[in-house]
């Protein structure tokens, strides 16, 4: 065996530490760059993609850290948890009526068929950063002088005090006065550095593995080696391509960025891949016997964030079981070594992963719940996440992939082909090619088992993005090699270049509207509070679609106590046509909606309570009219009369949420358009605040 296949093989020490540090030099710097750089692209995120990044991470672990309403409150709470909490359906579902005749374990198991949907799992990040947030913000609230005193007792001089204590006040009042930018906004950068940052770089990983897998079976596809290293850029490398696709690409940037589950999700995967190199792509034949067990302790660690993944969500599943069977089926492995893979490795690991999520959930529920069979309840047995909309079977195919895939599609599908073709029997190629087919496997099993759902989202692929994009770095190092150098630079730029455009515009001008309201809102909220102390308490309802908007994440003041309210969307009732949910009754006829939920309430409606199972209904109650009202401008242009009447209302501010139309110059008349070279005009969707307070 030579000095490389050892190396490859992981079979041996490396002879020299010095490639160990140069490895891991390389890989501290770029983390340092991709931090840089995702860092930048948090920075960039004004805009809104979709509900779910703030409902179902950042308002539970704000509920957790700064409410006083939690399940899980300790006895004496926080300074701090005096603030309000918001929490959809997907966390309060539970099983109300069981039979008392059944026995316990099958109590047991539909309370966790008919419990939450969502684990806490994927929030660990946001609440822990939350919880530094919250013991940053009591020091901050406490007296200015407090600090300064205590470190500056012994202080040899009068000056040094004065600058020490006016230190520590600008601080704590710059804390004050950015409370609402930390808990809003500090969450994306953390995932910044936390979900995409690993992502990139098991992209990068990965990549690294196969082309090194591919230089020692001195295959044509990629042509490398001693002989011809110095006329190989960095450009042409196939990690080099596979992470310049993922790091540009216009949905990572727009939605791995954002605090979806989905994220998480996807960190899980690559990184259990990239965990699982040699026990997924090297081949075992130049492994001997007693060697083949020499990676199973990165394995269990990959197979245990399995599980995670899984309790995440439970679609995660669609590519580790893929995973395991392909470790456990190798070739030039015995009967007795696949099982010991398939139990000890696959599934006790994975299994121990579950029981982690669960005793996590477990302790921030108050009560032992299996979200994933929640998920799996309600979107699998039920059907009811088709509530939610519905797509063709094959949309994923013709739509999904290749608006996501963006500029590296036509790699993609071209390495895709070359697969299929040289994957045939009697190919030449075929077992040259196997580490690249498990790829595509991973990325095909994936896809074609969430094709079979109803409801489906181009987040929904996220996870297996970086897996196409790592067939596409394949496809385009051949593209680059065949080329000159000063060619290669050219392509590799406008396939940079092309992503931006739309990804700048989704991120700072498309659906900006709830992220601009809230901050506007809380600003004037701020404000008020600091002209009046005693005027504190302001109620907030947003008179728009089904949580379309972050609620208590977004209005988080220091010593200002929100009451937020939105329209009620639940399943109990969007799945029973002899209810109204509230967000179609105010659809249907906004005026007689806001006559009647603020007056006399419509019969029959559901109320803000978000339950499936046995929802209630505000027969005898009616909403008080609030501080403010946060409304499309259509919907309020036709309930002014209703505003300014008998609400006395004012409009504080019109934020713009996204384009609507374009037209040539001055063919239209809008209250708010954008002139391009005096050309075209394109016009703008608003947002519009009111205010019932006193002036």
């Amino acid at each position: 065996m030579t000095e490389r296949n050892v190396r490859l093989t992981d079979s041996k020490p490396s002879p020299s530490n010095q490639n160990y540090s140069v490895k891991y030099t390389k890989l501290f710097k770029l983390f340092i760059l991709i931090s840089i750089y995702r860092l930048a692209n948090a920075w960039m995120i004004r805009t809104q993609f979709d509900p779910d990044e703030y409902w179902q991470t950042l308002e539970p672990a704000y509920c957790l850290a700064f409410s006083n309403k939690t399940a899980t409150a300790p006895l004496s709470l926080h300074p701090q948890q005096k603030y309000g909490c918001a929490l959809t359906w997907e966390w309060t579902r539970r099983k109300k009526d069981i039979s008392p005749v059944e026995t316990q374990d099958t109590s047991s198991f539909q309370k966790a068929l008919h419990g939450p949907v969502r684990s806490y799992v994927s929030i660990l990040p946001t609440y822990w950063y939350y919880l530094g947030c919250r013991s940053i913000f009591q020091w901050a609230a406490n007296d200015d002088d407090d600090n300064g005193s205590i470190l500056n007792k012994n202080s040899s001089g009068n000056s040094r005090q004065s600058y020490t204590t006016k230190f520590f006040s600008n601080a704590k009042q710059f804390v004050r006065q950015q409370s609402t930018y930390f808990i809003s906004k500090g969450p994306v950068f953390l995932h910044a550095l936390t979900v995409a940052v690993p992502t990139d770089l098991s992209v990068w990983i990965i990549a690294s593995r196969l082309e090194r897998l591919a230089v020692s079976h001195n295959h044509h596809d990629i042509k490398s080696g001693k002989n011809n290293a110095a006329h190989v850029h960095w450009w042409q490398s196939w990690a080099s391509c596979a992470l310049i696709f993922t790091i540009t690409s216009w949905f990572n940037g727009y939605a791995l960025i954002r605090t979806y589950a989905n994220s998480i999700e996807a960190m899980l995967l690559m990184a259990g891949i990239a965990l699982l190199g040699p026990e997924l792509f090297d081949d075992v034949s130049v492994v001997k016997e007693n060697q083949l067990c020499r990676h199973r302790l990165q394995a269990r660690i990959a197979f245990v964030l399995g599980g995670l993944s899984a309790c995440v969500r439970f679609t995660s599943l669609a590519a580790w079981i893929p995973i395991g069977i392909i470790i456990v089926l190798r070739k030039n492995t015995t009967a007795k070594q696949k099982l010991a893979t398939l139990f000890g490795l696959c599934a006790a690991n994975g299994l121990l992963g579950v029981l982690l999520g669960c005793c996590v959930d477990r302790y921030f529920f108050g009560f032992w719940a299996v979200p994933f069979l929640g998920n799996f309840h309600f979107n699998a047995i039920l059907g009811l996440g088709s509530l939610y909309g519905t797509h063709p079977m094959l949309w994923y195919i013709y739509a999904g992939i290749p608006a996501i895939c963006g500029i590296a599609l036509p790699m993609f599908v071209w390495e895709v082909l070359l697969l299929l073709r040289k994957s045939r029997p009697r190919t030449n190629d075929a077992e040259g090619i196997r580490p690249r087919l498990t790829v595509f496997w991973i990325i095909a099993s994936y896809t074609i088992l969430h094709s079979f759902t109803e409801h489906k989202e181009f987040r929904f692929l996220l996870p297996v993005l970086p897996l196409m994009f790592i067939l596409a770095g394949h496809a385009m190092v051949k593209l680059l090699r065949g080329i000159s150098a000063y060619q290669s630079k050219l392509i590799i730029v406008a396939l940079c270049l092309l992503n931006y455009p739309h990804l700048i515009y989704l991120s700072t001008v498309h659906q900006r509207g709830p992220i601009s309201a809230n901050a506007v809102l809380a600003s004037i909220m701020k404000k008020a509070a600091q002209q009046d102390k005693s005027n504190n308490q302001f109620s907030v309802h947003y008179l728009m679609g089904c949580h379309s908007a972050p609620a208590y994440s977004h209005l988080h003041v220091a010593d200002v106590i929100v009451d937020v309210d939105y329209l009620d969307c639940s399943p109990g009732c969007r799945s029973n046509k002899d209810l109204i949910c509230e967000s179609d009754a105010f659809s249907n006829d906004p005026y007689e909606f806001l006559h009647s939920a603020y007056a006399t309430p419509l019969e029959g409606e559901c109320n803000h309570e978000d339950s499936i199972d046995t929802p209630s209904y505000t027969e005898s109650q009616h909403k008080r009219i609030p501080s403010f009202v946060i409304i499309m401008q259509e919907d309020a242009s036709t309930t002014e009369e209703l505003l300014f009447g008998k609400w006395n209302a004012t409009l504080v501010a019109s934020v713009r949420h996204s384009i609507t139309s374009i037209s040539w110059h001055r063919q239209t008349r809008n209250n708010d358009e954008l002139s391009l070279l005096s050309l075209i005009d394109i016009h703008f969707e608003h947002m519009e605040i009111y205010s019932t307070l006193a002036k």
